[in-house]
């Protein structure tokens, strides 16, 4: 499952507030990045913060890993988690006769 994440910024905290811990924090979600955890991590373009998407089994679980950030322990954000899927079985809406059997990827 992938679960979007949204963070802002607590009333008070700037970025030179967190400037210091940015390091570590970046570090941090790197390395959830190499895991395979994390899928996509942006900057927000309407305010200051990230949106990362977590490849994970529940919100449960993207909580966890965003309850483990070091600006999140030191109480500077707060998070906004949203589970996505697909919208619809994509293929009901396919004619029977569209091939959609295995091999999926069928790129050479």
């Amino acid at each position: 499952m992938k679960v979007i994440t949204f963070d802002s910024f607590k009333p008070g905290v700037t970025l030179e507030t967190i400037t210091p811990f940015l390091p570590e924090e970046v570090a941090n979600v790197w390395r959830l990045w190499k895991a395979g955890i994390v899928r996509e991590n942006y900057a927000r373009a309407d305010e200051p913060g990230v949106v990362i998407v977590f490849e994970v089994d529940s919100v449960e679980e993207a909580k966890r890993y965003v309850n483990d950030f070091p600006l999140t322990k030191k109480g500077f954000l707060e998070w906004t988690y949203v589970p996505v899927t697909a919208p619809l079985p994509i293929e009901a809406l396919m004619d029977a006769s569209v091939d959609v059997a295995e091999p999926y990827d069928r790129t050479a």
